[in-house]
């Protein structure tokens, strides 16, 4: 299987954002998710934000549950972000919960000043720069 095509990374400071533009973090997730686990150990990052605003279609209950899943079982243990659109947000947060349930933190956003100001908090942390 191919590489996820939809993937764009850019590193700023000392963090990663990945901006997601088709639906392979859904419909290919271990493969997307590995694919995005190897470009945060190919270059040291105090934090991940996984930007998915221009993901097409909804987001299905067990898409949600499934990409948390994974996020905790094969993303490295950093702290993660993830900005939504609100239209995509989930008021039950089951992709949180799955991920929190297996020991991993995921921030969720839908305001992207919100997210950035997340990500800068761990650029500004005395000691956290790899």
């Amino acid at each position: 299987m191919s590489d996820p095509v939809s993937l764009h990374s850019e590193y700023r400071d000392d963090c990663l954002v990945i901006s997601v533009r088709g639906r392979d973090i859904f419909e290919r997730v271990n493969v997307t998710l590995e694919s995005i686990a190897a470009t945060i150990r190919s270059r040291p990052v105090c934090a991940t934000l996984i930007d998915i605003r221009l993901v097409p279609g909804p987001i299905s209950f067990l898409e949600r549950f499934q990409l948390g899943e994974a996020a905790a079982r094969l993303l490295p243990r950093l702290p993660l972000g993830i900005l939504m659109r609100e239209d995509q947000a989930d008021p039950r947060r089951i992709g949180q919960l799955a991920a929190s349930n297996r020991g991993y933190t995921v921030e969720v956003f839908t305001v992207p000043d919100a997210a950035e100001a997340w990500l800068k908090h761990f650029h500004a942390l005395p000691g956290t720069a790899p």
